[in-house]
C-alpha cells in the first residue's frame, strides 16, 4: 500500500486508532526531513543535536542532550563524536562537576547553525503548509499536552 493510498483511508477515531495516526505522522515527517535535509549534507539526528544545543545557548552535557532528543546517551554520544572529529562542537570540563563534561559549539558550529536555520525554517514552513495558524496553534498545543502528560511516567519508569 502506498503513502496517499494509506492517507485516504477512512480514519480509525478509536484510541489506539489515534495513537498510530500520530505514530505515523511523526513517522512520515521524520522521513520528509530526513530526504530533504539529505540534500544538505545533514543527518535528522545531527540536525537534532545541533538544533537542541543552538537553543540551549550553545552548551549541555551529553546527558541532557539525549534527554531533550528522546534518545539513548550512547547513540548520542556516537554522533558527538563525529561532531567533534568534524570540529562542530568541542568537549570542556563542567566547571560545576569535575566528572562531567559540556558539549559546545565552536565557530565552525555556529557557522553550520546559522547556514541551516533559514533551511530548517523553510522546511517547516512547506511542512505545516497544509494546515493554517490555528490548526497549527492547536497541534502545538495539543502535542504540547500529550508530551507534559507523558513525559513523567518515562521518567518514573526509568527510575528517574
Amino acid at each position: 500500500m502506498t503513502v496517499r493510498e494509506v492517507s485516504k483511508k477512512v480514519t480509525d477515531k478509536t484510541p489506539l486508532g489515534t495513537i498510530l495516526s500520530i505514530m505515523m505522522s511523526y513517522e512520515v515527517l521524520a522521513r520528509y526531513l530526513e530526504v530533504q535535509l539529505k540534500h544538505h549534507k545533514v543527518s535528522l539526528i545531527r540536525f537534532n543535536i545541533m538544533s537542541t544545543l543552538f537553543k540551549n545557548g550553545g552548551e549541555m552535557t551529553p546527558s541532557e542532550i539525549a534527554e531533550t532528543v528522546f534518545r539513548e546517551k550512547n547513540s548520542i554520544t556516537a554522533v558527538i563524536n563525529t561532531l567533534e572529529r568534524e570540529g562542530v562542537v568541542r568537549r570542556e570540563p563542567s566547571s560545576e562537576d569535575r566528572r562531567s563534561v559540556k558539549v559546545v559549539i565552536t565557530d565552525k558550529g555556529w557557522q553550520e547553525a546559522n547556514r541551516l536555520n533559514p533551511v530548517a525554517q523553510e522546511l517547516s514552513r512547506e511542512a505545516l503548509s497544509c494546515m493554517d495558524k490555528e490548526q497549527v496553534e492547536n497541534l502545538v498545543g495539543m502535542m504540547r499536552t500529550l508530551r507534559e502528560s507523558l513525559v513523567p511516567k518515562i521518567s518514573k519508569n526509568h527510575g528517574k
